[in-house]
């Protein structure tokens, strides 16, 4: 016999066995698996120092290069800080006024500053209550009189958008 002929006898001869011993042997029990350890949604989140936090972000102003805060007056006030940002969240809700000289200030609601009560803080205003007088305040930046005009998309954007199908 040629000895490639061997080589394939005992190759099938080989294989031949390990499918016998396979469909005799005993299959192996299924494995129990736990199930996975999921948190729940009422699982509790560890507290933060968010006051420290924001103390940290409001020390340098993000939308300044040199990073400085920048002397602005609310006019009608002299004495009222400029409202420079809101911290307006789930767990937080800080107004961040910047004075003409010192440290930038975070004022909560029912705090005071420059002679008011914070008596309201939304996303985009605060509402500052005095003697006789109510101020709804919106953020402005540096050396403007009002907060930037809303973002709206470019009038070629729009004319795109509503010649999209199933836009109107």
């Amino acid at each position: 016999m040629p000895p490639v002929r061997i080589a394939l006898a005992s190759l099938a001869t080989g294989l031949a066995c390990v499918a016998i011993a396979a469909l005799l042997a005993p299959y192996a029990a299924p494995v129990a698996l736990k199930p996975a350890t999921v948190p729940s949604a009422t699982t509790a989140i560890p507290p933060v120092d968010t006051t420290r936090l924001i103390a940290t972000i409001a020390a340098r102003p993000l939308f300044r290069p040199d990073r400085r805060p920048v002397a602005a007056v609310i006019k009608g006030d002299a004495g009222l800080p400029r409202l420079s940002g809101i911290l307006f969240g789930p767990h937080v809700a800080v107004a961040i006024f910047t004075p003409g000289s010192g440290a930038t200030r975070l004022v909560t609601k029912g705090e005071r500053i420059g002679g008011y009560r914070l008596s309201a803080i939304t996303a985009d205003t605060v509402t500052l209550t005095g003697p006789g007088v109510t101020l709804r305040l919106t953020p402005r930046f540096a050396h403007t009189e009002a907060a930037p005009p809303p973002l709206s998309q470019p009038p070629a954007l729009q004319a795109l958008f509503s010649q999209m199908p199933g836009r109107h």
